[in-house]
């Protein structure tokens, strides 16, 4: 089981992401300070608006040991790539 990451803003997060997504935005400084708590042995996906954050945040994980990092892309390439629908809302 791997753990999705949305690594936008919260405005960006509310407007639409994928459903079971958590936010991690890369923007506000979440994703740096949440690395060292997570589980390095865990698979995680990302995806952002382009897919620029979240290799920033697949950059990021890798060089803190993360070794099953994938950047989905954008939220769309996400949603076609898992087939997880597009949800509004915290």
């Amino acid at each position: 089981m791997s753990i999705l990451f949305d690594c936008r803003t919260p405005d960006e997060y509310a407007e639409g992401h994928l459903e079971g997504a958590k936010l991690l935005d890369f923007l506000g400084g979440e994703a740096t300070a949440a690395i060292p708590t997570l589980d390095p042995e865990a698979e995680y996906r990302l995806y952002c608006r382009s897919g620029n954050r979240s290799e920033q945040v697949k950059h990021l994980m890798q060089q803190a040991g993360f070794t099953n990092v994938v950047n989905l892309g954008s939220r769309d390439e996400a949603a076609d790539a898992t087939g997880l629908a597009i949800v509004t809302g915290a």
